[in-house]
């Protein structure tokens, strides 16, 4: 059975596959790899057989279409209610489908996003779960800008979507160490993930890295997506991609699910000592077609709420010696803060909306345990 796990959502026929087919092939791990397709009802129907194809060449692909995924998500029909159609949340099911068949390491991906021929996919990720000995980052200000670690072109200084704006003045130190790494942001060369404010001021495409892998300290952190990001078995409890586009007066809030569930991750990861690595492997990403007015509407309100949402998070005390404990614990803070939150933003709504995401966290949470075997 394959130890990791690749799971990516796509409204297109999954090409992105056959560059994943040469670099595991190249590297010899076509055996120790499963990816997941989940599909959408946008998704071509010719998907299906584009995968089987793939599947029969020597690639461990499962096409999960939405006949499948409604069979699946029959078992648990609280879960089912959350995860609405033609929206990227339905990656959810295909962690689930994942964790229920043993992998180790979860990787999520983009369907944009393309394994390159000198970065070895699986070796990048291969120790997230394990204790690593690297250099770990400290930040003075607590905060760390995985685009930092871009070579850019125009080398404008850019911060990765989801990256507090007042927190941009950065100055770290580092010490190696052996610490143990539960996640592993993997960064991506071509177009960066930088939020649309910042693509239409500043055009950038990423032509390198520096080259390193690092792990980022207790206390210091950075805003980690869903492409190229891998997670250890024992976290995937909290890491649950946050259901967006819910209706609030006048506001439109999308594209922030990935970075809520990554701060959700960290947080429930430092209560635990456990670390978060940046670096390898290193991915093509090649962006689909974006309307960037529309992608700016998506994310404002992304842009104000999340810099207090983290603040709620650092905050906030957490119990549970597992992870299973930790996010509900983190579900009961956010409950808990919501109304705050609402104060703070002076969005009507947010209090409700962030209530619900404790309610969904408490459902992810009791699915994961019982396809998890988790005690």
């Amino acid at each position: 059975m394959p130890s990791m796990h690749i799971v990516a959502t796509t409204i297109a026929v999954p090409r992105f596959l056959e560059s994943y087919y040469e670099n595991l092939e190249r590297y010899g791990h076509l055996h120790d790899v499963r990816i997941w397709v989940v599909g959408d009802h946008k998704t071509p129907p010719e998907s299906a057989a584009y995968v089987a194809g793939q599947r029969a060449r020597g690639l461990d692909a499962i096409y999960l279409d939405p006949a499948a995924q409604t069979q699946w998500l029959s078992r648990f029909p609280r879960l089912e209610a959350i995860i609405p159609w033609n929206s990227d949340n339905r990656r959810n099911v295909g962690f689930l489908c994942a964790l229920e068949q043993d992998c180790e390491v979860l990787v999520s991906i983009d369907d944009d996003n393309y394994c390159i021929p000198d970065s070895d996919f699986y070796e990048g990720h291969r120790l997230t779960g394990s204790e690593v000995s690297r250099d770990v980052i400290a930040s003075s200000n607590g905060w760390f800008d995985i685009c930092g670690e871009l070579v850019m072109d125009p080398p404008v200084a850019v911060v990765a979507r989801g990256f507090p704006y007042h927190k941009r003045n950065i100055s770290t130190t580092s010490s190696k160490r052996t610490v143990p790494m539960v996640a592993n942001a993997g960064l991506w060369l071509g177009d960066p993930d930088v939020d649309a404010a910042t693509r239409l001021a500043f055009p950038v495409v990423a032509t390198g890295t520096k080259g390193r892998s690092v792990v980022l300290d207790l206390g210091t952190w950075s805003p980690i997506n869903t492409q190229n990001t891998s997670v250890a078995r024992r976290a995937i409890p909290a890491y649950y991609y946050v259901r967006m586009l819910e209706d609030m007066p006048g506001a439109k809030l999308d594209r922030y699910g990935d970075i809520w569930s990554g701060y959700f991750l960290t947080r429930c990861a430092e209560h635990l000592r456990e670390h978060v690595g940046i670096g390898s492997p290193w991915v093509s990403h090649r962006r689909n077609v974006h309307d960037l007015l529309a992608d700016l509407r998506a994310e404002i309100w992304g842009m104000i709420i999340t810099p207090h949402l983290v603040d709620v998070l650092r905050a906030g005390t957490l119990e549970g010696d597992n992870y299973y404990s930790v996010t509900q614990s983190l579900a009961r803070l956010l409950r808990s803060s919501a109304q705050e939150l609402e104060t703070r933003v002076r969005l009507q709504g947010v209090a409700g909306y962030v209530t619900r995401i404790g309610d969904y966290l408490d459902i992810w949470v009791e699915v994961c345990r019982e396809v998890g075997s988790f005690e």
